[in-house]
């Protein structure tokens, strides 16, 4: 694995992502800045289960594994699960995922 990462560190383009063996996990190579060099970060973004292809354009980044334990402390928090089932009362409903067409050819 480690070969793997570091070859996709070194030629992988930024901001491309590899898909790991985990459903809704990448690595993204993240560019470099004036002050560091690029890297790589993980991105968890759920996958949708009818089309594969990820929920959101933008996951949640990892950056290293103290990151990883914070995000996890927090998202464990016993009030966490509570308030997401508030927020889907509270927000309105979502759209249906119908696209509208219009006819271009007569």
């Amino acid at each position: 694995m480690i070969e793997a990462l570091t070859e996709f560190l070194k030629t992988g383009k930024d901001w491309e992502k590899m898909e790991t063996d985990i459903p809704g996990v990448f690595v993204v190579k993240i560019p470099g800045t004036k002050t560091r060099d690029g890297r790589l970060m993980v991105e968890v973004n759920p996958v949708d289960k009818a089309t594969g292809k990820p929920k959101k354009r933008k996951g949640l980044f990892i950056a290293d594994y103290e990151m990883y334990l914070q995000f996890q402390e927090a998202l464990f928090q016993d009030e966490v699960p509570a308030l997401v089932k508030t927020l889907e009362e509270v927000n309105p409903e979502k759209a249906s995922a119908t696209t509208k067409k219009i006819k271009l050819k007569s």
